[in-house]
């Protein structure tokens, strides 16, 4: 953005105002695809999505003209997506109601590192009562996230999915979401070597490695794993 600088009388000849250097370029994934005004924590805050990172600062008053005061200063606050496992609608319910309800807002689950290989998490509440608002942010979220919407939607991103471009794979959900993405990093594994995907008596590794959060109602898969390994 470049503001105007706009000149007053003067007595004295005019000087000459050197131009404003350009803003550096975003790098990829920095430009802004969303921006809005959410509450956070009690605070109304200007917020901007983009898909490497969420960022957010508080909407101050503006300081009276001509005082002596110093502006306030507004910190800004950022996630980055790679953080992000999880994003979901909040709504108010009422006791035994399963669906519908007043909406609330955007919840967003941050992974934290607590300790040395030990992983936490937190939820940052984004709160605005507007349903196309709300929406719109969570179209957008879900779709950097690669959030699955029904059965086989892992299945079919897998399947598309260039697996060399990732380090692995990490899959937050029960058993049924485990298998699926299992399933799906096979299935890619078999279409890269060239095999026949209908019949494989000798299936081809999986090139990267699959790690589990679970999240699901019975945590089989994970039961399973933990008697293996021990």
């Amino acid at each position: 953005m470049f503001r105007g600088c706009r000149r007053g009388p003067s007595s004295g000849p005019a000087r000459a105002v050197a131009p404003l250097a350009a803003a550096p370029p975003a790098r990829a994934g920095d430009e802004p695809l969303l921006r809005g005004i959410f509450e956070i924590g009690k605070r109304s805050c200007d917020v901007v999505l983009s898909a490497r990172r969420l960022r957010w600062s508080p909407i101050l008053p503006e300081s009276p003209t001509g005082g002596t005061g110093v502006a306030l200063q507004a910190q800004e606050e950022i996630i980055e997506m790679k953080d992000v496992f999880s994003v979901k609608l909040k709504r108010r319910r009422f006791a035994g109601q399963q669906k519908g309800g007043t909406l609330l807002g955007i919840t967003i689950f941050k992974c934290l590192h607590k300790e040395e290989n030990k992983l936490t998490d937190c939820a940052i509440h984004l709160n605005n009562l507007s349903e196309d608002h709300c929406q719109s942010w969570f179209r957008h979220l879900k779709e950097i996230l690669n959030v699955t919407e029904y059965e086989g939607h892992a299945l079919l991103v897998l399947k598309e999915c260039e697996l060399q471009a990732f380090d692995g794979v990490v899959c937050v959900g029960g058993d049924g979401s485990v298998s699926e993405v299992a399933h799906g990093l096979l299935l890619r594994a078999q279409i890269d070597a060239g095999k026949d995907t209908e019949y494989v008596s000798k299936p081809v590794r999986a090139p990267i490695p699959l790690g589990v959060i679970p999240a699901g109602e019975n945590e089989r898969y994970c039961y399973i794993l933990l008697v293996i390994c021990s």
